[in-house]
């Protein structure tokens, strides 16, 4: 049996669960608070929102799961139309269970309940192909037994996170919109952080944090209000808050390499308490600015995409080379008429 809630002199009640990191026993309505709160605390300490420009308006990249649910509908609850919010869902095309077509309806229903304007955007029908015909691609490349950055084949993660990237922030930069608000979570920072580690890549590690603030031109400042949020916590507020979101996970992320260095970190948060947290915000206060300084000039000078126009640092964007090569992978892939 939970104890009584650690503000139980205002709400005279039993804790219903305990916050992961600290072990403080809260009732239902002093979690779903005390997480509000914390994200509050996230979007002032970093100024992620600016509240006093009128111009502000923030484009919500919407998924249909747990994280981009609960934060639209935490940004909603709290803020009570303050700022101008909009939402995008990215239709990436995977089949197997219904799941971008059901991941659609849930986005698409929670913006109807709160009264939030909804967009969508269909990546095969800019690029040609989907995220299913990219899976195709990768069975292709593993029976091949080719698996490596550089050689045919990243893995469908890791070609869905550029493609959402990539329409998100043209979305946003073709309508108007001054920040991409995304559901990334402590969790996912850490998992993020970490493998970069392991790959000793330095810019991608100098990019972490809860915003992306820039005035590059065709690069729409991206922030993270739940940056400081565990998976853990997020998953028990859309419980108790009653958040309408898909719990379906994608066929294609069971052998992500992502997820098992997730798997590994939250093992080792049971024995070594506030880990994930420690390092996030360590890492912030004391080597963000330090990578960052070891970015090669060459990668902070702006140009446009000779094929796309937006803004990168190589005449073509690293989305239309990739999006070129598996464009011609699946079309030898094809039958033959």
């Amino acid at each position: 049996m939970l104890p009584r809630c650690k503000f139980y002199h205002d709400c005279k009640s039993n804790a219903v669960t305990v916050v992961p990191y600290s072990k403080m026993p809260v009732c239902k309505h002093h979690f779903l608070t005390y997480i509000q709160d914390r994200v509050q605390k996230t979007i002032k300490d970093h100024a992620l929102i600016d509240f006093e420009n009128p111009q502000e308006k923030i484009l919500v990249g919407l998924s249909g799961g747990k994280d981009s649910q609960t934060l639209l509908t935490i940004l909603d609850q709290v803020f009570q139309k303050k700022v101008q919010m909009e939402a995008l869902y990215v239709e990436v095309g995977i089949t197997p269970k219904n799941y971008s077509r059901d991941s659609g309806i849930v986005a698409r229903s929670l913006c109807e309940k709160l009264n939030i304007p909804f967009h969508t955007l269909t990546i095969k029908d800019d690029m040609g192909l989907d995220i299913d015909d990219i899976h195709q691609i990768g069975e292709r490349s593993r029976k091949r037994g080719r698996r490596s950055k550089k050689g045919r084949f990243r893995g469908e993660c890791s070609y869905c996170g550029l493609v959402k990237r990539y329409y998100i922030n043209k979305f946003a930069y073709e309508n108007g919109f001054t920040k991409v608000a995304t559901g990334h979570n402590l969790t996912d920072e850490a998992t993020q952080l970490v493998s970069n580690f392991f790959s000793v890549d330095m810019e991608m590690m100098s990019r972490a944090g809860p915003t992306t603030i820039t005035d590059v031109k065709g690069l729409v400042p991206r922030i993270k209000p739940l940056y400081y949020i565990y998976e853990q916590e997020l998953i028990m507020y859309s419980y108790y808050a009653k958040v309408e979101h898909l719990g379906t996970q994608c066929a294609y992320a069971v052998d992500s390499p992502m997820m098992n260095v997730k798997g590994s970190l939250i093992e080792i948060e049971k024995f070594r308490r506030g880990n994930m947290m420690n390092m996030v915000k360590k890492f912030q206060q004391k080597l963000k600015h330090i990578l960052f300084e070891t970015i090669p000039e060459v990668k902070k000078v702006e140009a446009e995409c000779t094929e796309c126009g937006m803004t990168t640092y190589l005449k073509i964007c690293s989305f239309c080379k990739t999006k070129h090569r598996l464009q011609d992978q699946f079309s030898k892939i094809q039958p033959r008429n």
